[in-house]
């Protein structure tokens, strides 16, 4: 569809448009913060767009790319794809999506990968991606869960010194060193960064941040489904009267339950995709929860 009122000019998105790519946010009532937009900039400056049009931005995407500490394996994350309501149905957000892969295959990435909700699915379809596994949003107000799981285990606060034996657990699990993004949660809310240990080994961690709607959990990964829980219940009860989201990994059949029994409430599914050849897809039978939709 085109229209010569309609023809926005595409740019690198900067820290100082926050204000505006905030205002494409509220209108899609999704729940990141400033903190998140800026975080974003800050991981990958040359591979945030925005769309402007009459000096308003009217579409946004980001990406993010992971490495492997060895071989092959990389691959990158597109995110934050928001056209305004008004602007929408004239290609903006294809544009915008292609940008975001032109980058990425410029800068060497193997492999790009998304969260797609059931909708946009169609659009990926088209362009490539297949489907990795299936994810759902699950939300409720924290609190602390009756009869807890008990289990052999010590839990911790997440400190800097702990970043690199966190790192070193995470990378194989994730698919990539994901050092920047780990860091960033941490820093941003460390009150609810924390790890677990069974006789001083590193067999769990999760975290959380605040967002606009929500504060989100995750990523919350361990080996097995009762540490999991652990680490859900944990974060539950510290975060106890505050609303909460949680993307659950719906593949694993072991996740539904425990969402349910810690009193969450199905919101919405969505898709985990990838277009290339995904040498490096990471251990998601290990994630009750993922990150986050714009990083993974």
């Amino acid at each position: 569809m085109s229209d010569p009122e309609v023809t926005p000019s595409y740019r690198l998105l900067r820290a100082d448009d926050v204000v505006g790519a905030q205002r494409l946010r509220e209108l899609a009532k999704w729940n990141q913060t400033d903190q998140d937009w800026r975080n974003l900039i800050a991981f990958e400056p040359q591979g945030c767009f925005a769309a402007e049009l009459d000096g308003k931005i009217v579409g946004t995407a980001t990406t993010t790319r992971y490495v492997p500490d060895k071989g092959p394996g990389s691959f990158g994350w597109v995110g934050m794809v928001l056209v305004d309501p008004e602007k929408r149905r004239y290609g903006i957000g294809s544009t915008l999506l292609k940008k975001c892969i032109a980058y990425l295959k410029e800068t060497g990435v193997e492999t790009v990968r998304l969260d797609a909700t059931p909708i946009g699915k169609q659009v990926y379809d088209k362009l490539g991606f297949h489907d990795e596994y299936l994810l759902e949003r699950w939300e409720g107000t924290a609190r602390k869960v009756p009869g807890g799981v008990i289990g052999p285990w010590s839990l911790e606060p997440i400190a800097a010194r702990d970043l690199n034996e966190l790192c070193a657990y995470d990378t194989p699990l994730f698919g990539a060193n994901r050092r920047a993004i780990l860091e960033a949660w941490v820093r941003d809310c460390p009150e609810h960064a924390v790890l677990l240990r069974e006789k001083g080994k590193l067999v769990g961690y999760a975290l959380a941040r605040r967002g606009s709607n929500f504060h989100q959990i995750g990523p919350v990964v361990a080996a097995q489904a009762d540490p999991c829980e652990a680490l859900l219940m944990a974060l539950l009860e510290r975060l106890a009267d505050q609303k909460v989201i949680v993307d659950v990994v719906t593949s694993n059949a072991w996740t539904i339950p425990i969402a349910l029994r810690c009193g969450l409430a199905h919101q919405r599914p969505f898709l985990r995709m990838a277009c290339g050849p995904n040498a490096a897809p990471g251990v998601p039978g290990k994630f009750l929860a993922i990150c986050c939709p714009e990083l993974g």
